[in-house]
């Protein structure tokens, strides 16, 4: 009984997808984050905080409670900073909607000579933990969507 207190509930797995499809996705940003470009060349991301606490506690309609003493003297911060490194960077300027991912793990390829198969299973890591954090989604071909009324039209 405590060890399933202890254990962590699984999250639901999205849909899966073949490689040969994984590949012809177009990755693109979210037109809501914003981002910068630092001294080092390297991309920071800043995705403001309290648009996003407004929507929520809009949402929610709860009552207001009267600020406290700790955010008196710790206020919320308006906004969360996401530094990228050099290859991440490099990626999130190549999500533009425009390039598939086999497209950006070729331009990789050829600029850091790393092994395309390495490239493909880190760059679906990357781009999965930004799917995740709502930064980038995908574009995805007409002939792989599936029509929304295709399972009624088949049963009558």
């Amino acid at each position: 009984m405590i060890f399933d207190r202890l254990r962590r509930k699984k999250k639901p797995k999205g849909p899966s997808i073949r490689r040969s499809d994984f590949l012809r996705l177009k990755p693109l940003r979210n037109p809501m984050v914003e981002w910068e470009r630092n001294k080092k060349g390297e991309i920071n991301i800043i995705i403001p905080l309290k648009k996003i606490r407004e929507k929520m506690r809009g949402a929610k309609k709860e009552k207001r409670r009267r600020p406290g003493i700790l955010s008196k003297l710790f206020p919320e911060p308006e906004e969360k900073r996401i530094q990228l490194d050099e290859i991440g960077s490099v990626v999130w300027e190549l999500c533009d909607g425009k390039r598939t991912v086999k497209e950006i793990i070729g331009y990789l390829h050829e600029k850091y000579k790393l092994l395309p198969r390495e490239l493909e299973i880190s760059l679906s890591n990357y781009l999965n933990s930004l799917v995740e954090r709502r930064l980038v989604g995908f574009i995805v071909p007409e002939d792989l969507q599936m029509p929304l009324g295709k399972d009624k039209e088949e049963k009558t």
